[in-house]
């Protein structure tokens, strides 16, 4: 399973960190978590191939997370890209009306003309596809709003979308080898609905991950070392997420 960072950032436009979204090569399948505003750029820019997307997961429906949501499906209808393979969009329930309202919006651009788009509501059941497995959990944000689990090659990752502390992530993230979490905000800064390094530091530990990748950077953080701080609870690997960042996890990359 190959694991990019393709936006670190947040809602507030920021030069160096780019709106929610990673991209995840799992088995055969290519999966998106997020697609914030810029996502696709991002995408083109670090050679990643967008046009071949399977799947798109949604943890909510803020506009950091889902901007680039009607671009990606009005450049599928574009000839030059010639889309003809089934794209699956899985989320929180409201995902389809949200698809509905986006095409009163955009037009019939967003309805697909040579591929079929696949609008899958989740309720908290697994989803399994031929070289993987999905769990979710309830994340602290909006409501709804998820987090998800994937486990495919030997290896499980686990990805928060926006959350405050939250047990059903951390039963969800249990002895997973790839935490994703976000941290807005250093410890001196608390928000409700965002996680700090000591939450996010704490989650990770009682989680039991090795490695915890911090992400949804806001700009404020900028001055502040998240990851010393997130170390003083957490004793694994951590890393600030970075646009570009890569991770290599499971059978294919002789880890497990």
């Amino acid at each position: 399973m190959k694991v990019t960072i393709i936006g670190s950032g947040c809602g507030i436009p920021n030069p160096k960190r780019g709106s929610p979204c990673i991209a995840v090569k799992a088995g055969k399948e290519f999966i998106a978590l997020d697609c914030g505003p810029g996502a696709l750029r991002a995408m083109a820019t670090l050679g990643v191939v967008w046009e071949k997307l399977d799947r798109i997961f949604i943890t909510h429906f803020h506009t950091d997370h889902i901007g680039d949501l009607a671009p990606l499906l009005f450049a599928l209808n574009i000839s030059d890209v010639n889309r003809t393979s089934p794209l699956s969009l899985c989320g929180p329930p409201g995902l389809e009306k949200l698809y509905e309202n986006l095409v009163v919006a955009y037009g019939d651009w967003l309805i697909p003309k040579k591929y079929e788009l696949v609008i899958e509501e989740l309720h908290g059941e697994p989803l399994e596809g031929a070289t993987w497995r999905v769990e979710t959990a309830r994340a602290e944000h909006s409501q709804p709003a998820y987090a998800y689990r994937f486990e495919a090659d030997g290896a499980a990752l686990v990805y928060s979308g926006d959350t405050d502390y939250s047990e059903d992530i951390i039963g969800l993230a249990t002895s997973c080898e790839l935490l994703i979490l976000e941290c807005s905000y250093p410890n001196e800064i608390e928000v409700p609905g965002h996680l700090t390094p000591a939450k996010a530091g704490e989650m990770a530990a009682r989680a039991g991950c090795r490695k915890l990748a911090l992400t949804h950077i806001y700009p404020i953080a900028a001055d502040y070392d998240l990851a010393a701080q997130c170390r003083q609870v957490f004793k694994g690997e951590v890393s600030v997420a970075e646009d570009g960042m890569s991770f290599g996890l499971g059978v294919s990359y002789g880890k497990r």
